[in-house]
Parts: structure tokens; C-alpha cells; sequence
């Protein structure tokens, strides 16, 4: 496990610099256990980076498609990603980056796909559409294995322990599943975030993420970062940025050690909170060209990365003698 503290988190800066998208990246991942990551924009293009080196790997088209949602497999060389053309099928695609071929398709949205997310131990995988439904896949085989329908635009996450998986099904609605048992419904829903007056609504959950040690249940809703017992659906904390640096529907994520939170923000910087209070740890100096609509964080490594609108990508790491 990485363990972090608060000094070197503070002292990250930009290893690596990358423009090698003509437009916004829509996406990107690391693979869990090998040193790669992968990015993919709206200019159709994949591409593929060695972490270890900061080395462009390789790059590879979906023109036809377009792509977005990108996930890894159990495989360093194998992705998922959605289409892009809202003209189009609205199929996941499962693609060999080694040879680049397609291996197989996943029919049945019929609106775009804007959350995937990869089991953590088997071949099964979760996708959320503007159509209003969750499906359950398996990579074997194209069938789909089972529709979860929902009120609004539904967001899914996965546990890195691959017991459980959590579907935001509704207006600040969240159910959580057992991922062997889940033809048997929910076995627990909570509300997130406060009915807005206006409205008479809770905020959409757009992001949610499970910490690595599977105990607590980030959610992004309206702006504001909470974070939720996964377990009991408690709200443990509720993150309000008032200076706006976390912009509604941005990605935010865990850091490997369960203790800080990330976000892009919509001053194009990337901002750190603490996990156990709240606080606001740091927000990294280097500023994106636009905004960082993606963050992710290395599993076992003193690495980060961010995405902007204007289609460029930094690799973080620790400034030189900033955690001594």
C-alpha cells in the first residue's frame, strides 16, 4: 500500500506533460497492476502511455465510433469503452490495444454510456446510460446478464473487493448491491446530499467511487463531494468547496492509502482534500489548459494524473525531497 502524508501530497508537480489529443479527453485509467495508462478524447484517438517512463506506448483510432469511458480489463493490453457518436449504436466496445483488433461488442443501450466500471475480480462489468438503465455484462459472452432501470441518469461503482456494487438509480438515490446476488434487489438505498428548495430534488449522483479498502463510498452530487458509509449509507462527510474549484459532474477520486480526496477544479488546477476531516490539503500549482475533468490515482504508486478539456494530460509525481 502507498501511504501518503500531507507534505508530500502537497509537494506533487508534473512529471510529464502530455498534448497528444486535438480536443477534450473524455476519460482515462490505469491498470491496476501493470505500469500502463490509458486516455481516450473526442478526437477518437486512444492512447496508450508507459507510467514508469512517461512514454507514449502507442496510439490507435475509433473514428467510426468515437470513444469515451475508458476502462481497463484484467488485461494490461485489453480495454472497454463506450461509443462516442450519439448517432451510433451506443455499444461497449472490448478492444485488444496488442494487436488492435476488436474482440467482442456489448449491444443494448440505446443512449450514450457514461459510466463503466470493471469488477475487480471476475470477467463481469457494469455500464450506466442516459437511457436509464444499468446492465450487467460479462466479457465472455455479448448477451447482456441484467437491467437495472432507473428514474435519471444512473452512475455505478465497484468495490475493489468485487463483494459489492453501488447504482445511483434516482435524484440523489443510491443502492447498494450484493455483486453475486443482485437478481435479489438492493440490500440497502440511502438519499444523498439535501433536497434543493427550488426544486424539491436532491442532487444527481454523477461520480461515485469506492475507497480501496472497500469501507467508505465517495459520491460527486451538484458540486459538493460526500462521503458515505458503504456499509450502513451513513454520511460520514459532506466536502462544499465555496470558492467552486469542484464543478458538477468532474470526476473525483480516492488516493491509495483511503486518508485524501481528488478533484479537478474549474480553475484548471487539481485540488487535495483530507478524507478523515475535510480540510483542504493542497491544490497543485501547475494549471491545466483547461479543465481537469478526469483524475485518477496510481494504484501502488506515487503517481497521479489529470486530464483537461483542451485535450491535455499531466502525470504527478512528488517534487524531489518533498516528502523528507
Amino acid at each position: 500500500m502507498v501511504v501518503l502524508d500531507h507534505e508530500t501530497i502537497r509537494s506533487m508537480v508534473p512529471g510529464r506533460f502530455f498534448r497528444d489529443h486535438k480536443g477534450p479527453i473524455n476519460s482515462l485509467d490505469f491498470h491496476p497492476t501493470d505500469d500502463v495508462m490509458v486516455t481516450v478524447g473526442d478526437d477518437d484517438t486512444i492512447q496508450m502511455y508507459r507510467t514508469s517512463s512517461g512514454e507514449l506506448i502507442k496510439t490507435l483510432y475509433s473514428k467510426k465510433y468515437g470513444c469515451s469511458c475508458v476502462t481497463f480489463t484484467h488485461a494490461s493490453q485489453a480495454v472497454l469503452y463506450a461509443s462516442k457518436d450519439p448517432k451510433k449504436d451506443h455499444a461497449l466496445r472490448y478492444h485488444s490495444l496488442y494487436n488492435n483488433e476488436y474482440i467482442r461488442y456489448f449491444m443494448g443501450h440505446t443512449a450514450q454510456v457514461v459510466n463503466v466500471s470493471m469488477d475487480a475480480v471476475t470477467d463481469e462489468f457494469l455500464t450506466a446510460s442516459a437511457d436509464g438503465t444499468v446492465r450487467l455484462w460479462d466479457l465472455r459472452t455479448p448477451a447482456c446478464n441484467g437491467v437495472i432501470r432507473c428514474a435519471t441518469t444512473p452512475c455505478v461503482a465497484s468495490d475493489l473487493q468485487g463483494l459489492i456494487f453501488a447504482a445511483a438509480t434516482d435524484d440523489g438515490e443510491l443502492k447498494l448491491y450484493d455483486a453475486r446476488k443482485y437478481g435479489q434487489g438492493p440490500f440497502i438505498d440511502f438519499q444523498v446530499g439535501s433536497v434543493d428548495p427550488g426544486t424539491g430534488k436532491r442532487p444527481r449522483v454523477t461520480c461515485a467511487k469506492f475507497s480501496p479498502d472497500g469501507e467508505g463510498l465517495l459520491c460527486v452530487a451538484g458540486g459538493t463531494m460526500y462521503i458515505i458509509d458503504a456499509f450502513k449509507g451513513d454520511e460520514l462527510m459532506r466536502i462544499n468547496d465555496a470558492a467552486g474549484a469542484t464543478g458538477n459532474n468532474l470526476e473525483a477520486c480516492w488516493t491509495p492509502d483511503n486518508k485524501c480526496l481528488l478533484s479537478g477544479g474549474a480553475d484548471s488546477r487539481v485540488h487535495v482534500w483530507s478524507a478523515v476531516n475535510g480540510s483542504k490539503v493542497a491544490t497543485w500549482g501547475a494549471r491545466h489548459a483547461g479543465i481537469p475533468s478526469s483524475v485518477r490515482w496510481a494504484p501502488g504508486m506515487m503517481l497521479a494524473a489529470s486530464a483537461c478539456t483542451e485535450g491535455g494530460c499531466a502525470l504527478w509525481i512528488p517534487k524531489a525531497g518533498g516528502g523528507q
